[in-house]
């Protein structure tokens, strides 16, 4: 049963990542860590991401900004020893309270972002490509991915309020994936080391993370998108209460 669970938690979480743009560490980590009850999660998220990323980049790289790239890579090689301070401090009930904490919170400002869409279809100001900035928001996800296997949602927010197009985000955001969680990978393997078990839940799990890499593509052409992302949204908001009622 937990095998199953797990595997269809993966196809999911990969689905709406393919679909969306981000996401699958967002429910994986939170859904993993209630199952497995070990901090071994946020490593199987990590290599499962990865490889998932890994599969997109080739067709999407040319189209990422190198030089916004370049800024958000530099703060995310001073993130990641933050990262992993954070990690090694940190027991399994404390980065269970603070995963739910971010996933509310994020829940909260998306779900925000998308009413204030619907009944305002002005554009918001972009935000100007400011390398310290840019070095901000590096050094917050390369934390956020060697602690908690989420570098996306404080670069996804940041684009979100850039003049990037749909394509050119998606583009950017899976190179990030890349660099972030290979970075992560790299960290975790040599100062905090990844057991055999974890290996190979990572590569159970990697092929239905690819199905649902398949299917959200499938998905993301024929389902409106906002209602899409609603769903999700309301999907996180419930494990993230769920987590903080569970602790």
């Amino acid at each position: 049963m937990e095998w199953s669970l797990l595997i269809l938690i993966t196809f999911f979480a990969a689905t709406v990542q393919s679909a969306t743009g981000f996401g699958f560490g967002l429910i994986a980590v939170s859904a993993f860590l209630i199952m497995l009850d070990s901090i071994a999660a946020i490593q199987i998220v990590i290599i499962v991401t990865l490889v998932m990323s890994c599969l997109h980049w080739p067709k999407l790289r040319g189209l990422a900004p190198t030089q916004l790239l370049k800024w958000l890579s530099l703060g995310c090689l001073f993130g990641f020893p933050l990262g992993i301070l954070v990690y090694n401090q940190l027991n399994l009930d404390a980065i269970k309270m603070a995963v739910a904490i971010l996933i509310i919170l994020i829940s909260l400002q998306n779900a925000w972002h998308l009413f204030h869409s619907s009944i305002d279809n002005s554009s918001a100001p972009a935000s100007p490509r400011r390398p310290g900035a840019l070095i901000g928001v590096g050094i917050a996800s390369g934390l956020m991915a060697s602690a908690m296997a989420m570098p996306g949602p404080a670069v996804m927010l940041y684009l979100s309020r850039t003049a990037l197009g749909k394509d050119e985000i998606r583009a950017t955001i899976i190179t990030f994936f890349v660099f972030s969680y290979g970075g992560a990978l790299i960290m975790q393997t040599t100062m905090v080391g990844i057991t055999s078990q974890t290996w190979i839940t990572a590569a159970v799990l990697s092929i239905p993370a690819l199905a649902g890499v398949i299917a959200g593509d499938f998905l993301s052409k024929r389902i409106n998108q906002k209602t899409f992302k609603g769903l999700v949204l309301l999907i996180l908001m419930m494990t993230g209460l769920f987590m903080l009622f569970n602790l």
